[in-house]
């Protein structure tokens, strides 16, 4: 009786079988998933870069509005705003530092909230959001709207 090949599915070009030939990739084929698998890095990574600094970016909004409601919750058991109280808001992952202070006019009792980025991600056209007394929202990126930066897109 005759020995079967280890690879039944192997065939010489005329449709023999071919002992003691395996199939595989060849060197060619491995190349261009190589090369599709990296056009297809180069296009999902900045899209997941931008979906994690929403993310962040939702976070730190979270973070000066409760920093703000704590102000107004300072304000209606004082009378005044105290920019030294309510400055322990962090998250587990930070990505954003909140500073709290004095309002930029002084002659105003009021305080100004902002949140900083600790590292900037490429791309970031927000910066640091920024939150006063009045619901003043601003930005110090080169984004000319407010709107996408304040509402986490």
């Amino acid at each position: 009786m005759k020995a079967q090949s280890p690879c039944p599915f192997a065939r010489s070009s005329n449709g023999h079988a071919v002992e003691g030939h395996g199939t595989g990739f060849t060197l060619i084929e491995i190349l261009i998933v190589m090369i599709l698998i990296g056009l297809l890095l180069t296009l999902a990574v900045p899209h997941y870069q931008q979906f994690l600094q929403r993310g962040y970016r939702v976070e730190a909004i979270t973070l000066l509005t409760e920093a703000a409601a704590c102000q107004e919750r300072v304000r209606a058991n004082t009378g005044v705003y105290d920019p030294t109280r309510c400055t322990n808001f962090s998250s587990e992952n930070p990505h954003y530092q909140i500073t709290s202070g004095p309002a930029e006019d002084e002659t105003v009792d009021g305080y100004i909230l902002v949140a900083a980025p600790v590292t900037r991600l490429e791309g970031d056209k927000c910066g640091s959001l920024g939150l006063d007394h009045t619901g003043r929202r601003t930005i110090t990126g080169p984004s000319e709207n407010l709107w996408p930066c304040w509402s986490g897109r």
